[in-house]
Order: C-alpha cells, then sequence, then structure tokens
C-alpha cells in the first residue's frame, strides 16, 4: 500500500491489526491454530510443484551454500514441508497463518503482500468442505460491501481431459483460453481438434445459479470423475440452501486455479466494485502426497491488503 505520510501509514497499520486481530480471534473459535511460515524455499523444489506458476515473478536468493532459494511466494506449500515433517497424518490438524508472501512486480520492485489463511488438514471431506466454505463467507461478509463467491471444481474439466487424452501442449492451451474466458478463440482451436460438439465448447456458459448449472452439467455424458465433482459440489450447495447463503454463490465450472495444486472443489471471493480476488482456495488432497502422507486438505487465504482498502472505505 502507498501511504502519503508516516502519520497516514501508521493509521493504516493500525487499523489493519485491528483487522487481523478479529480473524485471529475467529479462526481459533473455530478450533485452528496458528503457525509461523518459513521465509525461505529451494527455488528447484518449488518450480517443479508448481509447473503453472510463472518463475520470473520469484524472488530468488543465493544461499550460502550455493543453492538457489526463493522469498516464499505462496503459504500453503511453504507450511505443507513444515507440518509434514513433524506430523503423520492423525488426528486431524487446523491451522491459520499471518504473514507475507513476496513476488517480483513487472517494474522490478519486489511486491510484499500481507495475506492471512487456514488450512484444515485430516479432517472429513465433506464435513472440512461446509466448515472452510462456510468461513470464507464469514470473512466476506464481515468486508461490509457487497460480495460473491465463485466456487468450481478441478475434477471437473480434469475429468474430462483424460478422457480425451489430448498432448500436453494443445491442453494447457485450452485451459489458458478457458481461464482468460476468451470464447472465440477457444471456439477456433476446439474446431481445429474437432472438440466443437463436446462440453469444452459449453463449459464458459456453465456459470450462475448453483441449482441451474448442476443441471446443465449433468445433462452431458460424464465419466465417474465428473460426476463425483458435481456431487461435492452439490453436497456444498444443500449446506447453502439450509444456512439460507445460497444468493451469495455462483458456480463456474470454467473456472481454472491459479496454482496447480489444486484437486477438488475451488472457490474466489469478489467484492463490488474491487475487480481482483479478495479470498481464494481450495482442495489439495492429492498434493500432500508429496509430502509422504496423503491426507484430507483444503484451506484459503485472504489478501489482506485488500481487505484493509475495502474495511477502511467503509469506515470513511
Amino acid at each position: 500500500m502507498q501511504f502519503r505520510n508516516i502519520l497516514e501509514e501508521l493509521e493504516v497499520t493500525k487499523f489493519k491489526k485491528g483487522i487481523e486481530r478479529e480473524m485471529e480471534n475467529f479462526f481459533e473459535d473455530m478450533g485452528f491454530s496458528i503457525i509461523e511460515p518459513r521465509v525461505f524455499e529451494d527455488y528447484d523444489d518449488f518450480i517443479r510443484s508448481n509447473s503453472r506458476w510463472d518463475s520470473s515473478k520469484t524472488v530468488k536468493v543465493l544461499g550460502g551454500d550455493s543453492r538457489i532459494y526463493i522469498l516464499r511466494p505462496d503459504i500453503t506449500t511453504n507450511i505443507l514441508s513444515q507440518i509434514f515433517s513433524k506430523w503423520e497424518g492423525e488426528p486431524p490438524l487446523k491451522v491459520y497463518y499471518n504473514s507475507k508472501v513476496y513476488r517480483n512486480e513487472s517494474r522490478g520492485k519486489i511486491l510484499q503482500n500481507y495475506q492471512m489463511g487456514v488450512e484444515s488438514l485430516g479432517d472429513d471431506i465433506s464435513k472440512a468442505d461446509g466448515e472452510i466454505v462456510e468461513m470464507a463467507m464469514s470473512v466476506m461478509s464481515n468486508l461490509g460491501e457487497p460480495y460473491i463467491l465463485e466456487m468450481g471444481s478441478t475434477k471437473y474439466l480434469d475429468g474430462f481431459f483424460r478422457e480425451i487424452n489430448l498432448n500436453l501442449q494443445d491442453e494447457i492451451e485450452i485451459r489458458n483460453l478457458i481461464s482468460k474466458k476468451n470464447s472465440d478463440s477457444l471456439k477456433t482451436k476446439l474446431k481445429s481438434l474437432k472438440l466443437e460438439n463436446t462440453i469444452l465448447d459449453k463449459i464458459l456458459d456453465m456459470q450462475g445459479d448453483m441449482k441451474e448449472v448442476l443441471d446443465m452439467a449433468r445433462a452431458y455424458e460424464m465419466n465417474e470423475e465428473m460426476k463425483g465433482a458435481l456431487d461435492s459440489l452439490e453436497r456444498v450447495k444443500e449446506l447453502f440452501i439450509h444456512k439460507d447463503i445460497i444468493g451469495k454463490v455462483k458456480l463456474d465450472l470454467s473456472m481454472v486455479p491459479d496454482l496447480g495444486y489444486y484437486d477438488g472443489i475451488i472457490f474466489k471471493g469478489y467484492c463490488l466494485g474491487v475487480p481482483t480476488k479478495i479470498l481464494s482456495g481450495g482442495r489439495y488432497d492429492k498434493w500432500t502426497k508429496k509430502y509422504g502422507v496423503k491426507v484430507a486438505a483444503i484451506g484459503f487465504m485472504i489478501d489482506m491488503d485488500l481487505v484493509t482498502r475495502i474495511r477502511i472505505k467503509g469506515e470513511k
């Protein structure tokens, strides 16, 4: 955040710390314990594990052993190695963090972004899905502004791509076009691959009311992975109806995650008038296997710089 003078910086910092204390109390009331992420990560490990990540955005540091390290660009992957070096998967573990990530900006400056977030590990999947998504919506509702939670599932598209077995380059190109909502280029690409009469041709239309989108998706032929993705979203939908918060949720089956480790329900939170996501998260069960123990895992992160701006605006 940019400040006009030191007094404004002190005032905003004090305000942000107040919000952080509110969230910490909320997380602890929900049974989560704080964890301190490490500052450095091994560069090769991170890039190997995050193939969709733009490596030019990582802040690189040369260690005393001549190996290349990076200042953490993502907190979830950072704390998992820390957790699994001391934990064998039982009993369920719930943690939250309050820290910063570091990324290179296009102008050569290092961006420091304040984030808070939670991770639920080893708990029952349906229970944890409901708890984490409801917590995310509680955080959004406390901003005091109209908001929407966009939800999807990586398994829906993943299941389809495994079915058609495209070459990797074509699959990556299609995923990028879907992510950018580039309808014209997507149609051209699908036509060149003779895929114009598949769900990929309709995927950008599969967004909106949860019931309507689920009904639309079920009208197409599906394999077991795709059906399982819709079933998991159906269970969360039923929770929303019961809690009377369904109107705040938009289902988007074309949603592509920013990071490659998600493998199930994914979601992003937006506020009216703010073009970038304020909150994002999802399920990443398969990813935990990389650390030696596969467990159910889901969480989300909150952009505290954006939250602070929104809350300050609401106070004026």
